[in-house]
């Protein structure tokens, strides 16, 4: 269990400091070209992890399947991130995405069966408010601000499709656990990778704009790579722990994104940040004790 939360402890780093490294490249792209560049550079760091692992073998059969299947899942989800955003802030998209969690710990208890216990409700409680309270832009898609403002008369609309996102992702996290039964962690991240690509170069040709010829471009697509290669150590952590405990610690990534936010940029430290940031640690250190 040690080896397993280390591994989710390198996820949360590695994807701490890509959100803070989109936070200027989001002010200077689309959210669908965001998204498509992120899922290119996740796509390249998973192959490569692919071939250093297991060469060029693939397995096949219906779990192969179902890593595609979740990654059109997943990429179908970051859509609707991407869309909700025409019709919400920036700030209230972000927040209302790491709901998604909720679906997964429901799904983990029901389907899987995962132990219920006063002290992994107590951690996945005060790890949720943390998040939740620390929540705010850059997302995992940011996208640039004035962008968001676009449809504010209509937020019936951005709940509906925020409620889908939530949906979609949850359902998505959960079916990683069951997947990793038959995939190796990195080929589940290279076939969840391959699926998100193709939606996000589907939904980028539909909705444009193209990409620029920039140096943001190949800093998207660097981004993407941080957490493609930032996946590998989750599945890795995943495939031993409870899918509530992974899924729910795997979101303390904002912590780090709000301290490098404070000591980089300067932001100020307020006392309710302060609050959410001890509460993320409170709860992820119940988690780690709840999976023994």
């Amino acid at each position: 269990m040690i080896v397993s939360l280390g591994y989710i402890a390198v996820y949360v780093l590695i994807v701490g400091v890509a959100s803070f490294a989109e936070s200027p490249i989001s002010q200077r792209l689309g959210a669908f070209q965001l998204n498509v560049l992120i899922r290119v550079g996740s796509l390249a760091a998973g192959a490569v992890a692919l071939l250093a692992v297991h060469g060029v073998a693939l397995p096949s059969g219906p779990y192969v399947l179902a890593g595609l299947g979740i990654g059109l899942i997943t990429g179908v989800g970051s859509i609707c991130y991407c869309l909700a955003l025409d019709s919400m802030s920036v700030a209230l998209v972000v927040t209302f995405s790491n709901l998604y969690i909720v679906v997964t710990i429901l799904l983990g208890v029901v389907v899987l069966r995962e132990p219920v216990t006063a002290l992994k409700v107590a951690g996945l409680v005060s790890t949720l408010a943390g998040v939740l309270i620390l929540a705010h832009p850059p997302g995992r898609y940011g996208v640039r601000t004035e962008t968001s403002a676009r449809g504010k008369a209509i937020p019936v609309r951005g709940s509906i499709i925020m409620a889908a996102y939530v949906a979609l992702i949850g359902v998505g996290a959960f079916l990683e656990k069951p997947a990793l039964r038959g995939l190796e962690p990195t080929q589940l991240n290279v076939f969840q990778s391959l699926a998100m690509t193709v939606v996000a170069g589907v939904a980028l040709a539909v909705a444009g704009p193209r990409l620029p010829r920039a140096k943001r471009t190949l800093a998207g697509i660097g981004v993407g790579t941080m957490i493609g290669v930032a996946s590998v150590f989750y599945f890795l952590g995943l495939r031993d722990l409870p899918v509530s405990v992974s899924a729910a610690s795997s979101n303390a990534y904002i912590v780090v994104t709000v301290l490098l936010s404070t000591v980089v940029m300067r932001q100020p430290l307020t006392r309710l940040r302060g609050a959410g940031i001890a509460l993320t640690l409170v709860g992820v250190t119940l988690l780690a004790l709840s999976a023994g």
